[in-house]
């Protein structure tokens, strides 16, 4: 049903917003909501950003996660830094080809106050980020805009400048919009996204199944071919073929019937489907339509 992304710099209360987004979700939804963050995946923090390649395996993870989990029966969200635009574009991709909502909420913190929050965390012995992996990681901070479509629709928190709780305003718009209270503004132009060609998983077919395919169109304009050499009408349906077409047209239209079917497949792409083509209903669609424009 939705993908929420929560994005904002290290130690800047993601992880407390995204537990208090759960527990107001689970008590207005009835669908599971799912968090999917580093600890899920039984990584360290400062293992994960330790290196370029390291991130970069961090992300994929994540990434496969929610891909794995984002559907329209569930409510999944996200927490982790996501400051990558480019990042949460692929995840925005992940939502629209699921058809999904989908929003990001940011925690909007200065620099000097996520830095007191991470070493308040280190010398309690809570787990913190190293000195210079802080550095890093907040000098690569992109702020999300939400004029941007994977961005949008954007919530901001301020966790420095409030408590964060369930009834937070950020939440509470967050959880209207996820959940479709169309009574409330936050929820206004809440619409799913739709997915796309580009984004809609392919079907799955046997290996074979355009081989078969093939060879099915073939046995059907052979027989055409020579029924027409012999003047015989046809049984199935009728064809009209006019004075009659040369094989060169018969030809144009064998390699066509393919394609068509390629752009627009039917419920099961299997041989049995092939099988059903020989009795001809829809090549001999394809020669009507294309003897119609001789």
């Amino acid at each position: 049903m939705a993908l929420v992304v929560m994005c904002g710099q290290p130690c800047s209360g993601k992880s407390t917003a995204a537990a208090f987004l759960v527990k107001a979700l689970e008590k207005t939804s009835n669908m599971p909501v799912i968090l999917i963050d580093e600890p899920s995946l039984n990584l360290d923090r400062n293992n994960a950003y330790q290196d370029m390649p390291r991130e970069k395996n961090l992300r994929g993870m994540l990434r496969s996660a929610v891909d794995r989990a984002v559907s329209r029966d569930s409510i999944v969200i996200v927490d982790s830094l996501n400051s990558i635009k480019g990042y949460r574009y692929e995840l925005w991709c992940l939502a629209r080809a699921s058809g999904t909502h989908y929003c990001v909420m940011h925690c909007v913190a200065d620099e000097a106050e996520c830095r007191a929050w991470n070493d308040d965390r280190r010398s309690k012995g809570l787990p913190a980020y190293d000195e210079n992996i802080f550095n890093d990681l907040v000098r690569r901070f992109e702020r999300p805009d939400g004029k941007n479509r994977w961005d949008s629709r954007l919530f901001e928190l301020h966790p420095g400048k409030e408590e964060i709780h369930e009834s937070s305003q950020a939440i509470v718009e967050a959880v209207n919009f996820l959940t479709g209270d169309r009574n409330s503004a936050g929820s206004r132009n809440s619409q799913m996204l739709q997915p796309t060609i580009a984004t809609q998983n392919a079907r799955t077919s046997d290996t074979n199944s355009l081989y078969e395919l093939d060879r099915a169109t073939q046995e059907i304009v052979s027989i055409l071919v020579d029924a027409q050499a012999q003047g015989m009408g046809g049984v199935v349906r009728s064809v009209p073929l006019g004075e009659g077409l040369p094989i060169i047209s018969f030809s144009a239209a064998w390699n066509a019937f393919p394609f068509v079917h390629i752009c627009n497949p039917g419920p099961q792409r299997s041989k049995a489907w092939c099988e059903c083509i020989l009795e001809r209903e829809n090549c001999l669609l394809i020669l009507s339509c294309y003897a119609a424009c001789m």
